[in-house]
């Protein structure tokens, strides 16, 4: 699942844009972001109050596995690094 400060319209338009098959959601009040610690806070950035780029791995219990938050919000994490860390939680 993937979350962002956009605008649900605007998540659909990504979506279809970018052929994304998982869901897109919507967190306009910023409340999930801010509870898994991935929004930005610091008012001097000019991402302030936006979504970090972040992957988390959730368990079946609502436990954070993993999370890696990217300084960066055009770097990716790669696939295979991402499987590998679900394959570790076996």
């Amino acid at each position: 699942m993937g979350i962002s400060t956009d605008f649900p319209m605007a998540n659909t338009a990504w979506s279809e844009k970018l052929g994304v098959t998982f869901p897109l959601v919507s967190d306009l009040g910023r409340k999930t972001l801010e509870a898994y610690g991935i929004l930005d806070t610091d008012p001097n950035s000019r991402l302030y109050r936006y979504a970090k780029r972040a992957y988390l791995i959730i368990d079946k219990n609502g436990v954070v596995r993993y999370i890696k938050v990217l300084d960066n919000p055009r770097e990716l994490i790669a696939s295979d690094d991402l499987l590998a860390e679900l394959e570790k939680l076996k």
